[in-house]
């Protein structure tokens, strides 16, 4: 006899601003303000916002928490959730614990397989943003992503 997996799907809320809610994240700045939390996180971590065609919330998901310095996810991995959920857009959110929110060659180089393995699953990748101490950079408005 074989064995099946059973896909399980446990929901968190999380607490926002009630000015944030109910409007479609259209900008990097809405986006941050939904996460800038993120700012105070002691360790890397890397959260996949799931948004629909007309850039409205569906969920989110903490993909991978990682160091201090680094964190480690593969693009099918970020991708899973949103594909199983039929999101049509896609922000994933990074931060930087120890300050600057310029992003490295390696976040860089991340986005780009990200938006290659999206564009596969018919996701749009809207944006990457990384967050750090004083703020966040967009890598879509640097015209990476």
């Amino acid at each position: 006899m074989g064995y099946i997996k059973k896909l399980k799907a446990t929901y968190m809320r999380k607490r926002v601003d009630d000015d944030l809610l109910g409007i479609p994240v259209e900008s990097p700045d809405h986006a941050y303000r939904l996460f800038k939390d993120m700012e105070n996180e002691a360790k890397e971590k890397l959260v996949c916002l799931h948004l629909t065609e007309q850039y409205e919330i569906i969920s989110f998901e903490v993909v991978a928490i990682g160091t201090e310095k680094t964190v480690l996810a593969e693009p099918q991995e970020i991708v899973r959730s949103a594909a199983l959920i039929r999101a049509k857009r896609i922000v994933l959110l990074h931060n930087h614990p120890l300050g600057s929110p310029e992003p490295s060659p390696s976040d860089i180089q991340a986005a780009a397989a990200l938006k290659k393995v999206a564009e596969a699953m018919k996701i749009t990748l809207q944006d990457v943003i990384v967050i750090g101490e004083a703020g966040y950079v967009s890598l879509a408005s640097r015209g990476y992503v």
